[in-house]
């Protein structure tokens, strides 16, 4: 009998530390998150950062700074990791933006993502009294987080690019109309151009000098985003937003823009991001 309650014993003690390693959390390589002083807005962001091994002093890389950081970032570092050891993707460091508090996600999108204050639409009204903060989180990326970025990793400022989805994608044209010599990549995803009854248009239409150097642009929609009886034609705005775009022959900007066949608002993001990403840092001959 002791011999049988031993055995159970030494039996249940293998199972316990089975258990134990199968429930070990899964962590990405060559990661880590920064937490930041509170910003010029009053805002705690904090960034996550994965940086390639072949990025150096010696050898710098461009900084894609990406929105909607607990979402892109685990896939943005996948896919990167992975086309650049197939040789179809220029050594990068991603910098996600993120919030220290993680329980606002809809307020923190509402305020910091939209370029103007509108009283209704997107989340609902609790959420759009807060909106328009775009020029200010503008500024705070401008102002703190690049410098910091470029004082504490191996990256050039000769490239940096800026990726965004949704409300980010509307943000990211925002800024390539506003200030777009902040960056010289853009890959917006799924913009929601019907925000504040097209203000994006509005902004296109003002008078503006021809970029101050080579920029390119890539933009991704999913074909089944076309909803206009819900108010959301998204293929049809972009098309319409890079239309207006290419009319301007703006010798310094380069226009890419793709509808993908049967993709969703919510599954057109990881094929958008590596197109994009290849279409933009492809390895120099």
């Amino acid at each position: 009998m002791r011999s049988l309650l031993a055995a159970l014993a030494l039996a249940l003690a293998s199972f316990t530390q089975v258990a134990q390693a199968q429930t070990a959390p899964f962590t990405l390589p060559a990661t880590e998150v920064r937490t930041l002083p509170t910003a010029a807005n009053g805002i705690d962001y904090e960034i996550y950062v994965h940086a390639s091994p072949a990025c150096t002093p010696e050898a710098p890389c461009p900084a894609i700074y990406m929105l909607d950081a607990e979402y892109s970032f685990g896939l943005a570092a996948l896919i990167a990791d992975h086309l650049e050891q197939r040789g179809q993707l220029q050594p990068l460091v991603l910098v996600a933006l993120a919030y220290q508090d993680k329980t606002q996600y809809r307020l923190n999108r509402s305020r910091d993502y939209t370029p103007i204050f509108s009283p209704d639409g997107g989340y609902g009204v609790q959420y759009q009294r807060l909106s328009g903060g775009g020029p200010a989180f503008l500024d705070v990326i401008a102002d703190e987080i690049i410098p910091y970025v470029e004082a504490s990793y191996p990256v050039t400022p000769a490239h940096r690019g800026l990726v965004g989805h949704s409300y980010g994608g509307l943000f990211a044209s925002y800024v390539l109309l506003h200030r777009p010599d902040l960056f010289d990549r853009y890959l917006i995803v799924s913009p929601s151009y019907w925000y504040d009854t097209d203000y994006i248009f509005r902004l296109e239409a003002e008078p503006r000098p021809p970029l101050s150097r080579p920029t390119q642009a890539y933009f991704s929609v999913g074909s089944w985003e076309e909803q206009p009886e819900n108010g959301h034609a998204m293929v049809s705005d972009l098309e319409r937003l890079t239309d207006l775009l290419s009319a301007r022959e703006d010798p310094n900007l380069e226009l890419k823009a793709d509808v993908e066949d049967d993709q969703t608002h919510a599954s057109i993001f990881p094929i958008a991001l590596s197109d994009g990403l290849r279409a933009m840092f492809w390895p120099e001959d």
